[in-house]
């Protein structure tokens, strides 16, 4: 999963800092940390990543999780439940 996340960031040209800027981090480091799987990528951060790389967070989750995620499964936003 780290491993996708760093090579989507490179593909979409965004540096280290400015993802680091993105969640609210101190520095470029810190953000490496959770790319190479230091530091655990928290939840809070998905909503952030997913709009820095301009995709929904059902299209991120299904890129960074593509065996965890069942392709029939939804999510309503309004009751916040999965269906």
């Amino acid at each position: 999963m780290y491993e996708r996340l760093r090579k989507l960031r490179i593909s979409k040209n965004i540096s280290l800092q400015d993802m680091a800027e993105t969640l609210g981090l101190k520095t470029a480091g810190g953000y490496l940390r959770i790319e190479t799987g230091e530091n655990k990528l928290k939840a809070e951060h998905l909503p952030l990543i997913a709009k820095k790389f301009e995709m929904t967070l059902e299209e991120l989750m299904a890129f960074l999780f593509p065996d965890k995620i069942d392709e029939y499964s939804t999510f309503d936003e309004k009751t916040q439940t999965t269906a």
